[in-house]
């Protein structure tokens, strides 16, 4: 059933979410051929070229803020009206268990925000038309590959993934808590995130206390830190934020089987 939910939320969500990529690839491709920036910095004159070239980067970066902003609306609309709104109604009378629920909102808002991300370095790279991109990126690998070592490669996506994880269930805990208020129950579900994230940047802190000359060693002792060193680092802070993802995680789930209130 897992598998339904998941190929439901994702074709709800894509026609959100393609035709905002595919307006995004193409004005990256005009002002390519258009190389507004140098049309702009070539001119001394406002004609109607340096217009459109002003437009044309206008609207590309419009659609890169709309890009990340509907990542985010639409991660907070689906869990919302989707499980606590009065689709909520339907969604709870399936035979599904609550936590199956959650899963597949959590899976396909971390996709989305994973192709957002995706498509707009490519759009920008798009723009970019570095000259020998293949030999930079090579050279960026291997900068990659002497700070962080061949682990960094495994390491680093998978702290980005937990870290990714950790805000939105943040985000539907608080949108939980939030709903059992009364009234105003939106504005309660963000002073319930402000309330989470004060909360867990103490419990982040408390640890690096607790942890400081292991976590740190490398800065007190002044000295560039190693890349297993630099892995440890991230792993550790990644273990904690998929602890308190748990945590987030079972707290949404309780709240909704035990506590739910669609009226």
């Amino acid at each position: 059933m897992l598998k339904k939910l998941l190929k439901y939320e994702i074709k709800a969500t894509a026609r959100f979410f393609l035709p905002l990529y595919a307006a995004l690839v193409v004005f990256s491709l005009i002002n390519r051929f258009l190389n507004p920036f140098g049309l702009i910095s070539s001119s001394n004159n406002l004609n109607m070229q340096v217009i459109i070239s002003i437009l044309s980067i206008a609207v590309y970066f419009a659609l890169i803020i709309g890009t990340l902003a509907m990542t985010v609306v639409i991660m907070i609309q689906r869990f919302y009206k989707n499980l606590l709104g009065d689709e909520g109604y339907l969604m709870f009378t399936l035979p599904v268990k609550t936590w199956q629920h959650i899963i597949s909102k959590l899976l396909v808002a971390m996709m989305w925000t994973v192709l957002s991300f995706l498509v707009t370095i490519g759009s920008i790279l798009i723009i970019a038309s570095i000259e020998g991109l293949m030999d930079k990126l090579s050279e960026l690998v291997k900068i990659f590959k002497n700070y962080f070592g061949a682990a960094g490669f495994f390491v680093t996506p998978v702290y980005a993934i937990v870290m990714v994880a950790f805000y939105i269930v943040m985000v539907y805990a608080a949108i939980a808590l939030g709903h059992l208020f009364e009234k105003h129950k939106l504005a309660a579900s963000f002073g319930m995130f402000c309330v989470l994230y004060f909360f867990y940047q103490i419990v982040s802190a408390l640890f690096i206390l607790l942890f400081s000359r292991t976590i740190f060693s490398f800065l007190i002792a002044a000295r560039v830190p190693t890349p297993q060193e630099i892995n440890m680092f991230l792993l550790t802070f990644a273990l904690l934020s998929a602890v308190l993802t748990t945590v987030n995680f079972t707290l949404t789930n309780i709240i909704l089987q035990k506590r739910l209130n669609l009226e």
